[in-house]
């Protein structure tokens, strides 16, 4: 078995967080045991950490005891870690025993209002469910809003002979089009990872690493399970197989310099034939450019909403490959 999953099948915790990279993802199927397994590892290390998510609502939620993310732990392990909010700030305490912090919550939508806030003595953030579910708002600059709260907590610590802050992403596979996959360009990597069985990948200088939960043995026997063995196929996909819905369709090689650049979106460059009534997307881009996320993917949407109508309706885009067909799908919600 993979050394991602432990002996019973589960999300292996002790190799993920051996792994010296910063920036963590795991992406995978729901109930493979990422939140659940991250934190018991972490509350067995007595590691403190940032319980971050995207929205001060879901925050709000967890401040709640119907919603603690520590409920099914406290249940199972005898832990009583509780939700406190004190001030406007959320944090989960140990209250069985000493009262001891445990983890505090954040909001990625509110993060401006904590930039004075001091994290020294925490080195490590869990950013629970970074992919937005399909039809959640969006932040504004969400990425940027990312950074700026990870340097908040990591401040000069390598500068000092320090590790740096470990942040470990949790999401499920919802959609490739993400604020993260984006600015990290790393949309054709993850649809490659997929297509090829490949369940992890570093950056170059190992500062980044994206584990993709394949071939999960939790989630082959979430099949037999009744919500699963009711499913659409589209649901099981996205919440068992960890895909993002991939159609293979208009792929060809034509000459680029048959065609002029339009626009570039993200990881793609769209041309347009100097003679010919057709479209070629390649991974050659340019400008004019937008952003795949946020306030650029509205513009870009809104701008070149006939790109859309020549792909269904005219069906004369054509791609450089399988990964680009499904990014441009991605981009204009075409699921």
């Amino acid at each position: 078995m993979s050394k991602i999953y432990n002996s019973e099948g589960w999300v292996n915790w002790d190799y993920i967080l051996s792994q010296n990279s910063s920036f963590i993802s795991v992406v995978g199927a729901r109930g493979t045991g990422k939140t659940y397994g991250l934190f018991k590892a972490l509350l067995e290390r007595e590691e403190k950490f940032i319980y971050l998510r995207r929205l001060k609502s879901q925050l709000e939620q967890c401040s709640k005891p119907e919603g603690n993310p520590f409920k099914k732990l406290n249940t199972d392990l005898d832990y009583d870690v509780q939700p406190f909010v004190t001030g406007g700030n959320l944090s989960f305490r140990d209250t069985e025993k000493t009262g001891r912090i445990r983890a505090v919550g954040v909001a990625l939508s509110v993060v401006a209002n904590v930039r004075g806030t001091d994290y020294s003595d925490f080195d490590y953030i869990v950013f629970d469910e970074f992919i937005a579910n399909i039809g959640e708002r969006p932040i504004k600059n969400e990425f940027k809003a990312f950074e700026n709260f990870y340097e908040t907590v990591n401040r000069n610590r390598e500068l000092e002979g320090k590790k740096a802050v470990k942040c470990i992403m949790l999401g499920n596979a919802n959609t490739l089009v993400n604020p993260y996959f984006s600015s990290w360009h790393f949309m054709r990597t993850a649809l490659k990872m997929i297509a090829g069985k490949q369940m992890v990948w570093r950056s170059k200088d190992s500062s980044r690493m994206v584990i993709m939960l394949l071939d999960s043995p939790i989630s082959e026997r979430k099949r037999e399970t009744a919500l699963y063995k009711n499913a659409d196929s589209d649901f099981i996909e996205m919440a068992l197989d960890n895909s993002f819905r991939t159609d293979e369709t208009n792929i060809r090689s034509e000459p680029i310099k048959e065609y002029i650049h339009l626009v570039s979106v993200g990881e793609i460059g769209i041309y347009k034939h100097k003679s010919e009534r057709k479209y070629y997307v390649s991974t050659i881009t340019g400008k004019p450019y937008y952003d795949s996320f946020g306030i650029g993917l509205k513009m870009f949407q809104q701008d070149f909403y006939m790109l859309r109508v020549h792909y269904m309706i005219n069906k004369n885009v054509w791609f450089e490959s399988f990964e680009l067909e499904i990014i441009f799908r991605e981009i204009f919600n075409l699921h």
